[in-house]
């Protein structure tokens, strides 16, 4: 079934007020994914383009919250400040009698914070309509798989990553950079052009950092942000770069190297892990970049 075609079936459910309360989209890309249930939420609150500025609607997604998966506390209402399901259904819809909330990349989600949405997944308020996406169902609750609607939602084809890629400006040899460093061509296209130009610098740097082992490298600066949570997406975007520029280069490595990348890749693999924790993204990457300076 294609994304049309998915929509349409969804549509008719709407109107034939045959509406689960919640669906489950499933698909290898999450870009895809995002853009489908975008759209899905307009039809179901009546508006086209920008739902996002609905006030009956709400998105829950890791990465605008600094996290790798959603935790409990985006569930339950349990600290001030935190965005959280729980706040988002206190009141009744304002602009008509449909609110739709959005959880991203549910299969990111802990059990506790799966166990916690059980509940709302079952009953939620009237006129609630609950939509997550996953990449991969194997992590997800039978118990929270049963109670959503599920959709699988194909890959754009080839030809047409092949035009919005034109259409970016994204040519070779960036194209295999960002695509090393996003681990698929759907995450390229969803790389805002200052996240680009940041990986392509960070790649030289990377390269340069490889062949000459200086004792510095600006691909391990202090990732820059207003906050705490975009300084988290940052360094998250740059971890996961150079993990996958480390695997592209691996094959080809000599024994030394591939030492010296076994190294690379657990201390990054660390890194990433601390970063969804309670760390300052500053000094998480001075104490990485410290520890590179180390010898095995």
């Amino acid at each position: 079934m294609g994304v049309s075609s998915i929509l349409e079936r969804f549509e008719r459910e709407l109107v034939r007020d045959r509406a689960a309360d919640a669906y489950l989209f499933v698909g290898r890309s999450r870009l895809a994914l995002r853009r489908i249930v975008e759209e899905a939420a307009g039809r179901l609150l009546g508006v086209r383009g920008r739902v996002g500025e609905h006030p009956d609607y709400a998105l829950f997604d890791p990465e605008q919250l600094g996290v790798k998966g959603l935790r409990v506390e985006h569930v339950a209402e349990r600290r001030d400040g935190v965005p959280s399901v729980e706040a988002a259904l206190r009141f009744r819809p304002v602009a008509g009698d449909r609110r739709c909330l959005v959880l991203l990349d549910a299969d990111f989600m802990g059990a506790d914070a799966q166990a916690a949405l059980l509940k709302t997944a079952e009953e939620p308020p009237p006129g609630t309509v609950l939509m997550l996406t996953a990449a991969d169902l194997s992590p997800l609750l039978p118990a929270l798989r049963s109670r959503c609607r599920t959709y699988r939602v194909p890959a754009p084809p080839p030809e047409e990553i092949e035009r919005k890629a034109a259409a970016a400006g994204i040519e070779e040899p960036l194209w295999s950079i960002l695509l090393q460093a996003s681990g698929g061509p759907e995450a390229v296209l969803a790389l805002e052009p200052v996240e680009r130009e940041s990986l392509a610098e960070a790649y030289a740097s990377f390269q340069t950092w490889l062949e000459r082992d200086p004792r510095e490298g600006a691909w391990l600066a202090p990732p820059e942000g207003s906050g705490l949570a975009e300084q988290r997406l940052a360094g998250g975007l740059r971890l996961a770069a150079a993990l996958g520029w480390m695997a592209a280069l691996y094959p080809d490595s000599s024994a030394d190297q591939a030492l010296r990348l076994d190294r690379l890749g657990r201390l990054l693999s660390e890194a990433q892990g601390d970063l969804g924790r309670q760390i300052s993204p500053a000094i998480l990457f001075e104490d990485l970049a410290k520890n590179l300076l180390e010898r095995p």
